[in-house]
C-alpha cells in the first residue's frame, strides 16, 4: 500500500555536508526498504537560483556522496526562501511546513531546529538536541514572552512521537534537555561509507588526525603530545589532514610553527583521505578535550564518522574516551584516553608490538562493519516496523 513521506531539510541543494549526506542515504535507504515508499523532500529555493528537478538532484546526490535515489519516487516540493531572519517571516515560514506537511502519511524532520509538521505521524531525526526555547537569552531577559517559549517547548515535544537520535549519546542528551521517554527514542546510528581497503596500498608508520582543522579538535593539544614522545616522533609521522575554511589564519599558522617535522595537507581531495587511511597505522582524535561533557555537550563528537572510516582502513583508532567515540571503539579494537599521558602511553604500546597492532586493525576493520550502509538500511527497517506495529509510521 502507498506510503506517502516528506521530509524536511534546511537549504538541501545549496549544502554538502554530514547533515545532507545522511538525509541523501534515508531517503535511498526508506526507498530499498519499501518500493511502495513515495518520497517528496521539503527544502528551500533561493530567488536568484534555478530550481532543481528530481533528475538533476538524484545526479547530484550520486555525485557528492555516492547515494542512488528512484527519481520515480522523488518529488521535491521548494519554499521560496527569504531568509526568514525576522520573526514574523519566520512565523510564515512555519505555516507553511504545516500546510505542506498535512497531506503525507509521514513526516520526517532532519534539520536542526524546533520546526513541527502536520502529518499523521512526525519523526525528527536528532543528530544533536538543540536546548528547550525557555532557556533562550532572549526569554530570560523578557519574562512577558517566556509563555511563547512553553508554547514552542510544548508543541514540539507533543507533535514528535519518534525522534531518532544518532547515538547513545546523544540520546542521552535529549532524554536530558527535553524530557524524552524511551519509548519515542530509537537509537539509529548513521552509515557510514567504508574506505576500499582491497587496494594494495601498504601501511607505514603514520599517525594520522583527519578532520576539519579548527580549534575544537584541539589539534595542538595533540601535537604536543606526540612532541613529547622521543619514541613516536623517531618511529612515526604525524599527519594532519582537514579543511581549514572554518577556522582564521592565525590558528593555521600557530599550528604550523609549532614544529617542522609535522606533515599539514588542507584541503584534501577524497581520493587523497581514502589514501591517508589506508597507509596510517593509528588514528588519533580529540574533540572534546578539556571541555567538560556535562557542561558543554556540543563540543563532543556526538558520533565520529571519522574515526569509523580510519577503522574500516584498518587503522587503529586511538581516540578520546568522551562523546560518541565510546560507542564506536571497544576493547581489543583501539583505545580510548582521558588524559594526554594515556594517549602517549597507549599509542606507545601499540607502536612497540606490531602483533597487537596487527590484531587490533584486523578489529577495528571488523567492528566497522556495524556502522555500513547495509546495517543503516537492516537497522531502519526494523525500527520502521517497531513504528508500524506501534501505529507511529
Amino acid at each position: 500500500m502507498k506510503k506517502n513521506i516528506c521530509l524536511y531539510i534546511s537549504n538541501f541543494i545549496y549544502k554538502f555536508g554530514g547533515t545532507e549526506s545522511y538525509t541523501a542515504n534515508l531517503i535511498s535507504s526508506l526507498q530499498q526498504i519499501d518500493s511502495d515508499f513515495f518520497i517528496t523532500i521539503i527544502t528551500e529555493h533561493f530567488k536568484e537560483t534555478e530550481e532543481m528537478n528530481s533528475k538533476e538532484l538524484s545526479e547530484r546526490l550520486f555525485s557528492v556522496y555516492g547515494v542512488t535515489i528512484d527519481i520515480s519516487r522523488l518529488l521535491i516540493s521548494y519554499i521560496p526562501s527569504k531568509e526568514y531572519k525576522g520573526r514574523f517571516s519566520y512565523f510564515i515560514f512555519k505555516r507553511k511546513i504545516n500546510a505542506l506537511t498535512k497531506k503525507f502519511d509521514v513526516f520526517i524532520y532532519c534539520s536542526r531546529g524546533l520546526l513541527t509538521g502536520k502529518a499523521k505521524n512526525n519523526i525528527a531525526v536528532i543528530h544533536f538536541p538543540m536546548e528547550s526555547k525557555t532557556t533562550f537569552k532572549f526569554y530570560s531577559q523578557h519574562p512577558l514572552f517566556r509563555f511563547i517559549a512553553k508554547y514552542t517547548d510544548k508543541k514540539y515535544k507533543k507533535c514528535y512521537t519518534s525522534f531518532l537520535p544518532n547515538s547513545q549519546f546523544t540520546a542521552s542528551w535529549l532524554k536530558k534537555l527535553w524530557n524524552i521517554t524511551d519509548d519515542k527514542i530509537f537509537t539509529l546510528y548513521p552509515p557510514v561509507t567504508p574506505i576500499n581497503s582491497d587496494r594494495k596500498i601498504s601501511k607505514e608508520k603514520n599517525i594520522l588526525i583527519c578532520s576539519r582543522i579548527e580549534r575544537s579538535k584541539c589539534i595542538d593539544s595533540l601535537i604536543k603530545a606526540y612532541l613529547s614522545s622521543e619514541l613516536l616522533t623517531k618511529e612515526f609521522k604525524l599527519i594532519i589532514a582537514g579543511s581549514i575554511k572554518n577556522e582564521k589564519p592565525e590558528y593555521i599558522d600557530y599550528l604550523r610553527k609549532i614544529d617542522n617535522r609535522i606533515i599539514f595537507i588542507f584541503e584534501p581531495e577524497r581520493k587523497q583521505i581514502e589514501e591517508l587511511y589506508l597507509k596510517s597505522m593509528i588514528f588519533w582524535h580529540a574533540k572534546g578535550y578539556e571541555a567538560d561533557e556535562n557542561v558543554n555537550p556540543y563540543l563532543m563528537e556526538h558520533f565520529g564518522i571519522t574515526t569509523v572510516e580510519a577503522m574500516s582502513a584498518g587503522c587503529v583508532p586511538v581516540v578520546i574516551n568522551k562523546g560518541g567515540q565510546r560507542e564506536i571503539v571497544t576493547e581489543g579494537c583501539g583505545y580510548r584516553w582521558n588524559t594526554l599521558d594515556e594517549l602517549i602511553s597507549y599509542t606507545e604500546d601499540l607502536a612497540c608490538s606490531s602483533e597487537k597492532l596487527s590484531a587490533f586493525s584486523k578489529a577495528a576493520q571488523e567492528r566497522s562493519n556495524l556502522f555500513t550502509i547495509n546495517s543503516y538500511i537492516d537497522n531502519l527497517h526494523k525500527t520502521i516496523i517497531k513504528l508500524q506495529s506501534e501505529g507511529k509510521f
